[in-house]
């Protein structure tokens, strides 16, 4: 099944950069590495609270780049260097983890996984979440999502995220890799069909 998805990956990667040929855009080569960074409430400015307990807010990133939780009954969506305007999260009661890894390539920040706890009737999972990040002009959106518990997680997410800066978010499609438990699978992006 591992096997297949790196297949499915890859696949999909040579997808991208043909396009990215056939379309004159020059692909650098890319060095991958992560840097790390807290999401911590405490620094966050709150920019809107909503009646029955929601809120907007925006956070310290990496190198100056924003990041923007909205919470809505009790279901985060976070978003990456600026607002996408989308509320992208689990079906199912959520929060986001404490630490955002960001992904760099030799162009910049690439893209950003958070790992999500989600939670209902005693039930739990846990999935991280790979978005693109957005820049002016061009928001960013969920290019991912892998369910924690699976093999290889981290290592498929960070495959996902060295792609992340080829998606697009207007018409690519968010995809939530197989296998993945029923509270992972159902995650609702503005880009994700059904």
């Amino acid at each position: 099944m591992l096997q297949a998805l790196r297949s499915g990956l890859v696949g999909t990667a040579r997808c991208i950069l043909t396009a990215a040929v056939l379309a004159g855009i020059v692909v650098p080569a890319t060095a991958d590495d992560s840097v790390y960074t807290n999401l911590d409430f405490d620094s966050c400015e709150i920019l809107a609270e909503y009646e029955g307990g929601g809120f907007d807010a925006r956070c310290p990133g990496y190198q100056g780049l924003p990041v923007f939780v909205s919470e809505g009954d009790a279901r985060i969506d976070v978003d990456f260097g600026i607002d996408s305007g989308s509320f992208e999260s689990f079906t199912a009661f959520n929060g986001p983890g404490e630490t955002i890894e960001w992904r760099i390539d030799d162009a910049g920040v690439a893209a950003a996984i958070l790992r999500f706890f989600i939670d209902v009737d005693g039930r739990s999972a846990q999935a991280l979440v790979v978005s693109q990040v957005g820049h002016k002009g061009a928001p960013g959106c969920v290019v991912g999502v892998v369910d924690a518990s699976e093999d290889q997680a981290n290592g498929i997410a960070r495959g996902i995220a060295t792609m992340a800066r080829y998606f697009d978010c207007s018409t690519d499609t968010a995809e939530v890799v197989a296998p993945a438990g029923s509270m992972v699978a159902q995650f609702n992006a503005a880009n994700r069909l059904d």
